[in-house]
């Protein structure tokens, strides 16, 4: 009880000190993804305002260049303009200047004509009644207008004109800055709108990426947790298989064991290159294909079914080294003699090793004839009353029929079976002539312990009748496991499951 007591609460403090890491490692779990989470915001957003810096700095420097382009488009319009108005003014000044001469010319010629008629005027100046009148002053008339109203009008049409000039200036001025704006406008919306879509895309594609790295670093902390968490575990189990073997084999340890044990170490220790199973293989598979020596057959066969029993790599060697058709050949040219009894027993317990394996055992099946073969020799080795080799085909008998039944288990093959003529009633007759001789055996058994109760004056109990199972599932010997169910051995038994598997009615 105190020891009980002991493992208990060793258990106990086991487990409350496991939960308490498992609580503890995933208080740190959380805090490591938040810390990893916050640096990760941090480092996005620092990246975010380096390309919205940058984009900012490309917006001004290209607007900028749109600016300075703009100007200097508005400064040779300017020169254009002002070379055309100057062009203008010149050419208007050399038309008035010489408008202006004309009309001096008109002038000094009318003035000079004036002049010459003052004198017949003069004499026209007395008053009335012959007495000498007032002298008349210049007179300038409509087609002999003065210098300074000429002067006067010179000036102000050059003023009008100049007006006229810087109106149509400011004009032209107004109207090309309002479609150089209007233009400046529609390629900044333009611009801006394209920005806007590249900022909207980036943010887009960082959003998915950074929901991608968040997904990727979730699995891979779970795929690193739980491979912590297996190692643990593996490592947990290994010691805890150590300290039960090195705890058996204190508590068990026996002379018979410690001698035991230092021989298998002495046999490993002086094991041969040739005495391993792969290379026992692979010269077992060269003396079957090769020599047709009955003794080396037989040693090839033994050493074949050893392999083929105790590793699934010597059955794979041996259906890739296509020995199954050679074996299926070698039973199909034995006769009833002992010898070839014993070959055609290991043949058979070669063929039902590599068809309990699920790798090997469409080898088996695919070779030409096969089931035909298996057949023939229940026909061949079925028990009868009387029979002298018996008891020597007894093995061969079961042994077939096990293999008959493992091969059928699938859906497929027994319906290609079913197909097949007269299989059906081979396998009825069979199966009536081992329950004849099995019925007979059971009576013949019944008997013989009747009588012997009678002699020894006990009472006997009849056996009660066994009922049929379901066809089991069978695994390879090298499968070591409690519920690893044991090959047929009784005839009847391994008929039934023939037919069971077939769905005959008997």
């Amino acid at each position: 009880m105190h020891k009980a007591a002991a493992i208990i609460q060793a258990n106990f403090r086991r487990h409350k000190q496991q939960t308490d890491y498992k609580r503890r490692c995933w208080a740190v779990t959380v805090i490591q993804q938040r810390f990893r989470a916050q640096k990760c915001k941090e480092l996005q957003e620092k990246r975010y305002q380096d390309v919205r810096r940058a984009v900012i700095v490309l917006q001004a420097a290209y607007r900028g260049i749109k600016s300075r382009r703009m100007i200097g488009k508005r400064r040779e319009a300017a020169s254009v303009i002002q070379s055309a108005f100057r062009v203008h003014q010149e050419i208007s000044s050399h038309f008035r200047s010489q408008s202006d001469e004309e009309q001096i010319l008109a002038d000094e010629e009318g003035c000079r004509h004036s002049s010459e008629m003052l004198p017949s005027l003069e004499g026209k100046t007395t008053g009335p009644g012959g007495s000498p009148g007032r002298a008349e002053t210049p007179f300038y008339g409509c087609g002999f207008p003065s210098p300074q109203a000429i002067k006067i009008q010179r000036a102000l049409r050059a003023h009008w004109a100049l007006e006229s000039a810087k109106r149509q200036i400011q004009s032209v001025v107004t109207i090309q800055r309002w479609v150089r704006a209007r233009l400046q406008r529609r390629r900044y919306l333009e611009d801006r709108r394209k920005v806007v879509m590249v900022q909207r895309v980036v943010r887009r594609w960082l959003a998915r990426r950074h929901k991608a790295a968040a997904v990727i670093q979730e699995v891979t902390r779970k795929f690193l947790l739980d491979r912590r968490q297996k190692r643990a575990q593996r490592g947990i189990v290994k010691a805890q298989a150590l300290w039960r073997g090195h705890r058996s084999r204190m508590l068990s340890d026996k002379p018979k064991l410690v001698k035991l044990r230092l021989r298998l170490r002495k046999i490993s220790a002086e094991v041969r290159e040739e005495d391993k199973l792969c290379n026992k293989t692979s010269s077992a598979l060269e003396y079957l294909l090769r020599y047709k020596h009955f003794s080396f057959i037989l040693e090839a066969l033994k050493n074949l079914e050893a392999a083929t029993r105790l590793s699934p790599e010597c059955c794979e060697r041996l259906v890739g080294s296509d020995a199954t058709g050679v074996i299926f050949t070698l039973i199909r040219s034995c006769n009833r003699s002992g010898p070839c009894m014993e070959v055609i027993t290991f043949s058979v317990q070669i063929l039902l090793n590599l068809s309990k394996y699920h790798l090997t055992i469409e080898a088996v099946y695919s070779v030409e004839n096969s089931l035909e073969t298996l057949l023939d020799l229940l026909q061949k080795y079925r028990e009868k009353a009387g029979d002298k080799v018996a008891e020597k085909g007894g093995s061969i008998f079961t042994k077939a029929c096990f293999l008959l039944a493992l091969l059928l288990q699938d859906e497929r093959r027994a319906q290609e079976v079913v197909k097949l003529p007269k299989v059906l009633d081979r396998i009825r007759s069979i199966y009536r002539l081992t329950a004849r001789k099995h019925k007979m055996d059971e009576e013949r058994s019944i008997t013989r312990q009747r009588i012997n109760a009678s002699i020894n004056g006990s009472f006997f109990v009849p056996p009660t009748p066994r009922k049929s199972k379901p066809p089991p599932k069978f695994v390879p010997d090298w499968v070591l496991r409690k519920d690893k169910l044991k090959d047929v051995v009784d005839p009847l038994r391994a008929i039934q499951m023939v037919a069971e598997t077939l769905a005959i009615v008997l």
